[in-house]
């Protein structure tokens, strides 16, 4: 091992030539070089052949503080190969924000796994650390010319490993170019195997372990990687050109700052391991007697890159002398994933373990814990115990959730983007690369805590995030499993899938015992089914499924339909009390998709009131059917009014009645209370209003989501009556519970998302029916005439499917109908028996398939191009059908190469990867109504002045009290922000239950994030109030507050009064919650702006105290510990 020091030379914001500055500037606008593995001809310089510079030597390893430990390393060599593309580079993509990473090595090859020969890679900024980049610089006197005169250093430490790309073996028979394009096929994503010399390729190399050994750790390991430059004073600039514009991101998006503040004084420490010095760090710990769920949460630990292997040892020794506890200690390794490394085991354990023992855990009703493992390329991540939903295995399995495990593919850092050359490469060889991945794990399995686990099942919704369920067969046993779940002999894979996924649907147990009554027959006509998925079911049955999703109260205790499951049915049932008893469900053959011996009735979802909104596909399709842009964008230009200044009003206390609509967004929180009771200036409720303003703006401009008043958005359901007409429907909604009921009687639009096909939105009659009026937030649809109308509707059944009526007559008189879609599905694919490894199959081909987004977005961009009603765009919409009924029949969608547009018009946001053109169409003005992209930035405490509130402020402080308290806000804190790095959030994004456009999670549907975010936050604040509860129980008051109000003024003040923060962020700075900086800059670089939600726990306590009247006397806290 060897030991050097470098010197830290600070560089000025200044550039020897300005004109350069400017001429790159110039250039910044022009298109980049498309993702490795489908480069075109490069026919236009871009950012990679302008900015990169190459190395004189490159090296990977990690960073610890001011000390970089070089794992691998070696001298680089240059200039240009057969391509004419440079041998080693480290290039800036600025468009596209990627560092692009070359390296031929000057090392035998014989030597060099696939990964590293040559190296070849990809770091998105995104997965930069913060303030990760770091660019030194030293004069060389030995310089021969002005040309290599500096020594230069660029280190950059990142959160994920880049993307890795590996060439194709001599062996492989890989064309040229992909057919139908310009784009090269000449290397394919690497896997944690390309990084050694073995022999075995990826997919037959038997089950993936947690912690990978020898050079497949690599990836999992390097968090750093430094390159060695010499170069003159020009290049250099050019090199400060790049950081500049680097810089600059982090004006728009502060999660940007990437570029480092290194001081002058500071220096770097260089330590070269040897091949024995990386197996002592680096080697797989020997966790064999260590029980299972701790093992698990270290493993989980290690392949985070939380810690290494070596420290496993001395946490396993300080677990021990803090607690015997095994849970205890569990607890300790589950707070640990909310740190980014652990540096001083010693110092942490205690204190975390001091504040955890006065927080007993929390048990969640209706939820269960279950481990998630995330699968990706090159790493294995265990995350702890979260809890979720629970479904009818995990319930029936509740004393064995250590036997299950939810296993999701993605990619370093999101889901897998289906590439148009994915399903090539991997035809070409599909024992290497991504998918040989992903058979590997479900072929071999997975080793987790030391025990194999093995694929089962997955449900629709996971099998769409490309997740499975796994088991541990030595705890639950397979054949048990599949015997109790019901006998399936579906010979169709894909609906075999599907059917075996069905218990692992998220939804909750219905406590009563039902009736299951005769069979009732499908309404059938000209090969068409009228009632598909659609049963019955008695008023209590419905009444008791709303109470099992706590709704006790008001109408939608009593709901008209629930989506339910039952052993091997699922659909909806629909409320007919004057056909079925009261405790009696009746199904039809649609809706039982195999047989199944359980009786338990699970709830998903109750039939509720929900606003219709607009959306890019119905726009577009309707415009082209006639609606008036006018209509559109006089729609777009009101909402926008209604929404700017959202948060001045608040602070202002001026909101308006259409204000209410805005802050009806927080379902959980309770801001329109809180805004009433005069907490209208505090710093969390400003937050939030800006959150609800800005996530509005957003979503009218990247979206064009527009609330409609004249319409509603209803689940389906079919007339049993049969009294509805052809072309008729039935309406009855209720908004909540102050709101009379409405019938919709008029000529309506009906519409269903997704929209491709100019027939997708269809005009219908809503009548009154006094057989119907019993129906409430419902659409019933008619079972008369040639076709039913949901399957008009983009393929639309009854089992689930919500629908968009509208009656605003300025849309329905200016549609002109467009006959709909007459789609077939392709035939299934079948096998005789359908065996385990067909499913693996059928979900390797669902991921490789999954195109659905793609065809989408092929769509609507053609679509503004053109019209919906250009053939290409009719063609689309057939392989949308195809592609969603993959699930059903297995058949795959092609996307031809011929049906993705060349240019992408503005309002898509592909300007980073595309070549983009001003939209002229419908969606191009009204995206271009909303002038600017709304940004969030949260507020800092110590800008405000501090703001509190007299009301609250007037009652005095006892400082046990507040002492008891601050582990408990330690500890929310650390789950806090645990959450907001899991989810990629602000806080006010968490107890807002609002997750807004961010550019860290640009590839993630952050609106699916909504519901995670408000889980997430009942469970630390109910955590809280609990353990509060348990504290107050300690002391006696004599006050006029009750005892958890005097715990809300005290939580207040810790969370908002200048004295108290202040003395927080010291004790936090001096480790006393949790770990310590390791240096002065460390400590300004890592330490996060107060956090401002802790005292809203306890809003409805804060509401309390300051709605008691001025005069009230404050008698002081008299604190007693109870004996």
């Amino acid at each position: 091992m060897t030991s050097t020091k470098y010197g830290i030379h600070a560089y000025p914001p200044k550039f020897s030539d300005p004109q350069f500055i400017k001429r790159l500037m110039a250039d910044y606008g022009q298109r980049s070089m498309p993702r490795p593995g489908k480069g075109p001809e490069r026919t236009e310089t871009s950012d990679v052949d302008r900015f990169q510079f190459w190395p004189d030597a490159i090296a990977m390893g990690s960073l610890k503080g001011r000390q970089f430990t070089q794992v691998f390393g070696a001298a680089c060599i240059k200039g240009y190969d057969e391509r004419s593309h440079g041998r080693s580079i480290l290039a800036f993509d600025l468009k596209r924000e990627v560092l692009v990473i070359k390296a031929e090595m000057k090392l035998d090859p014989k030597i060099l796994p696939p990964a590293l020969n040559p190296l070849y890679a990809e770091l998105s900024f995104d997965d930069i650390n913060h303030q990760g980049i770091h660019i030194t610089k030293r004069p060389l006197p030995d310089g021969l010319t002005q040309k290599d005169a500096l020594e230069v250093t660029v280190t950059v430490s990142c959160r994920r490993p880049p993307k890795f790309f590996a060439p194709f073996d001599p062996g492989d028979k890989a064309p040229d170019y992909m057919a139908g394009t310009k784009y090269l096929i000449d290397r394919r994503r690497a896997t944690a195997l390309d990084f050694a010399v073995s022999g075995v390729n990826e997919r037959d190399a038997n089950a993936i372990p947690a912690i990978p050994e020898g050079p497949c750790a690599y990836p999992t390991f390097w968090n750093t990687y430094r390159w060695v430059f010499r170069m003159g004073t020009r290049q250099y600039d050019k090199l400060l050109a790049c950081a500049h514009k680097i810089r600059a991101l982090a004006q728009a998006d502060p999660e940007m700052d990437l570029m480092s503040l290194t001081s002058e004084r500071a220096r770097w420490t260089v330590r070269v391991l040897t091949g024995e010095d990386f197996k002592r760090v680096y080697a797989p710990p020997d966790l064999s007697a260590i029980p299972f769920s701790t093992r698990t949460l270290l493993e989980g630990l290690i392949g985070h890159g939380i810690m290494a292997p070596s420290d496993t040892a001395e946490l396993i020794a300080m677990l021990r002398k803090v607690s015997s506890s095994t849970a205890f200690h569990d607890r300790i390794l589950e707070a640990l994933f909310s740190q980014q490394k652990i540096r001083d085991i010693k110092h942490l354990i205690p204190k975390l373990a001091a504040f955890l023992r006065r927080r007993p855990p929390y048990i969640q009703p209706h939820l269960v814990l279950i481990r998630t493992v995330l699968v990706t390329p090159t790493r294995l991540l265990i995350g702890p115990p979260q809890y979720e939903p629970s479904n009818s295995v995990t319930r029936r399995y509740h004393d064995k959730l250590d036997g299950i495990i939810r296993v999701q593919f993605t990619d370093e850092e999101d889901r897998l983007f289906i590439a148009d050359n994915m399903k090539l490469i991997d035809s070409i060889n599909p024992a290497v690369g991504i998918m040989a991945r992903v058979r590997r794990a479900l072929q071999f399995g997975l080793i987790i805590g030391g025990e194999t686990f093995y694929p089962v099942a997955s449900s629709a919704s996971q099998q769409k995030e490309h997740a499975m369920w796994f088991i541990n067969n030595k705890v639950i046993d397979g054949l048990e499993l599949r015997n109790w779940m019901g006998t399936v002999h579906e010979t169709v894979v894909a609906k075999h899938a599907a059917r075996m996924g069905l218990p692992f649907s998220t939804s909750r147990i219905v406590n009563m015992k039902i009736n299951i009554g005769e069979e009732l027959p499908d309404i059938e006509r000209n090969g068409r089914c009228f009632t598909d998925g659609c049963g019955i079911a008695g008023r209590e049955v419905l009444n008791q499924a709303a109470l099992a999703l706590n709704e006790k109260v008001g109408i939608n205790s009593q709901p008209s339909a629930i989506q339910f499951r039952l052993g091997g049915a699922k659909g909806v049932l629909s409320d007919w009390s004057q056909l079925v008893n009261e405790y009696e469900i009746r199904l039809r053959p649609s809706m039982i998709k195999f047989k199944s011996d359980l009786a338990d009735l699970n709830v998903i979802r109750i039939a509720k009131y929900q606003a219709a909104f607009l959306n890019r596909q119905f726009i577009n399709i309707m415009c082209a059917n006639g609606v008036p842009h006018e209509l559109i964008i006089g729609i777009f230009e009101d909402a926008i009014a209604d929404i700017k200044g959202f948060k001045d009003r608040v602070w202002n206390n001026a909101v308006t009645e259409n204000d209410q609509q805005l802050i009806a967004l927080c379902n959980d929180f309770p801001l329109a209370q809180l805004i009433k009771s005069g907490f209208n200036e505090n710093p969390l409720l400003l937050d939030v209003a800006a959150i609800i303003e800005c996530r509005a703006l957003q979503d009218l401009k990247w979206r064009a989501r527009v609330k409609l008043l004249d319409g509603v958005y209803l689940i389906g359901i079919a007339d049993e009556t049969g009294t509805l007409k052809e072309g008729e429907v039935f309406c009855q909604f209720q908004e909540n519970d102050e709101s009379p009921p409405k019938i919709v009687v008029n000529e309506v639009l009906v519409c269903r998302a997704p929209a491709l096909h100019p027939g997708d939105v269809r005009r219908a009659w809503a009548v009154d029916n006094p057989e119907l009026r019993h129906l409430k937030n419902v659409i019933v649809f008619s079972t008369q005439g040639m076709r039913d109308m949901p399957s008009m509707l983009g393929g639309g059944d009854l089992d689930g499917d919500d629908y968009t009526l509208i009656w605003d007559q300025r849309f329905v008189q200016s549609l002109k109908v467009y006959d709909p879609m007459d789609y077939e599905a392709p035939d299934p694919i079948s096998v005789k028996h359908v065996t385990q490894k067909h499913l693996n199959e059928n979900f390797v081909q669902y991921i490789l398939n999954d195109v659905l987004g793609q065809v989408d977005n092929c769509h609507l961009a053609l679509s503004d191009m053109y019209t919906p009603f250009d053939p290409r765009c009719l063609h689309l919409s057939e392989i949308h059908s195809t592609a969603v009924d993959f699930a059903k029949t297995g058949q795959a969608a092609a996307l031809d190469p011929s049906l993705r547009p060349k240019e992408w018009p503005d309002f898509m946001d592909k300007d980073d990867v595309k070549v983009v053109y001003e939209s002229t169409g419908i969606l191009g003005k009204i995206f271009r109504i909303v002038q600017a992209d709304a940004h969030f930035s949260p507020s800092d405490l110590e800008q405000m002045g501090y703001p509190t509130d007299p009301r609250i402020t007037r009652f005095p402080l006892h400082e046990s009290l507040l002492d008891r308290l601050k582990p408990l806000k330690a500890s929310y804190e650390r789950d806090l922000q645990y959450d907001m790095r899991r989810y990629r959030v602000y806080e006010p994004e968490i107890p807002s239950g609002i997750a807004i456009r961010n550019k860290r999670r640009k590839r993630v549907r952050d609106q699916n994030l909504n519901e995670p975010l408000r889980e997430a936050y009942n469970l630390l604040v109910n955590n809280v109030r609990e353990t509060a509860q348990k504290i107050v129980n300690d002391f006696e008051f004599k006050t006029t507050l009750t005892p958890m109000q005097v715990v809300a003024r005290h939580c207040y003040a810790l969370t908002y009064e200048e004295v108290h923060v202040r003395q927080w962020e010291q004790a936090l700075a001096e480790g006393k919650f949790g770990e310590k900086p390791e240096d002065d800059e460390d400590s300004e670089r890592l330490r996060p702006k107060p956090l401002i939600s802790f005292a809203w726990c306890f809003c409805q306590e804060l509401v309390q105290i300051v709605s008691q009247s001025a005069s009230t006397p404050v008698i002081p806290v008299a604190v007693a510990h109870s004996e």
